[in-house]
């Protein structure tokens, strides 16, 4: 991790700011903690109150709420995604139908141990977590068996912004099942194993390029580094030098 980030821009991080609107809800409701459903998704009133405070990259609210009468918590990615994250970190634990903030998730909520929070949520979402089981992808493990390569490689290809198709090449390696697979299920889920995870975090921004006003599928979408990138980040590479004589 880098050694210039702060407190302050790690606590702003989509992710991280989602999290804490979480733990301040379930820490303000009169009975403490969030309120689950029967499969142990969180309610609807919980979703709601959460998505109209909710701030997250490329996503559209008003999109989500003219295809929804009403929101269960699979309807809003962002919320959905930040509850199993914060579920795995042990930041949040369930008692029957209650998900309540663990002491080591409001100890880490503070905003003065936001750098720690974010070191934790990024080792556990790239090294830990399959974000595979998110996208039915038909390749296991893949990028995320060379995240380290991928995110260095990031760093000096995404400075302008790309398409996921000029990444995709310079920042992966392709192992033998990822050969056998389709191009678009490439591209899929390097962009959903990768880039977006890394827009959660603010470590990438992304934008949406094509026809003004067209639906969101006749859009390509492009990512370049954000300043917090470098911040963030730090790599330690060697670069093996070649043997024999050189001519």
């Amino acid at each position: 991790m880098g050694p210039n980030l702060d407190a302050i821009s790690a606590a702003e991080m989509p992710l991280l700011a989602t999290l804490r609107l979480m733990i301040a809800q379930a820490q303000a409701q009169a009975n403490s903690g969030l309120t689950l459903t029967a499969k142990h998704a969180l309610s609807r009133a919980d979703t709601r109150a959460l998505f109209d405070n909710l701030v997250w990259p490329d996503y559209d609210k008003t999109e989500v709420l003219a295809v929804n009468k009403v929101l269960n918590e699979a309807d809003v990615m962002p919320i959905e995604t930040t509850r199993l994250i914060a579920q795995a970190a042990k930041i949040f634990r369930r008692r029957e139908r209650k998900l309540l903030a663990t002491k080591v998730g409001q100890d880490l909520a503070l905003e003065d141990r936001s750098v720690e929070l974010f070191r934790r949520l990024f080792a556990l979402v790239f090294w830990r977590l399959d974000l595979g089981s998110l996208d039915r992808v038909p390749i296991n493990g893949w990028p995320q068996d060379h995240v380290g390569l991928v995110l260095w490689c990031l760093s000096a290809a995404a400075r302008e912004w790309s398409s996921v198709g000029d990444l995709l090449p310079v920042c992966t390696v392709l192992d033998a099942a990822a050969e056998e697979t389709a191009p678009d299920f490439l591209a899929f889920a390097f962009e959903g194993r990768i880039l977006r995870p890394l827009t959660w975090f603010g470590l990438l921004e992304t934008r949406r390029v094509g026809e003004p006003g067209s639906f969101a599928w006749r859009y390509v979408r492009e990512y370049r580094t954000a300043p917090l990138f470098d911040r963030a980040l730090a790599f330690e590479a060697e670069v093996s030098q070649p043997t024999g004589s050189r001519h």
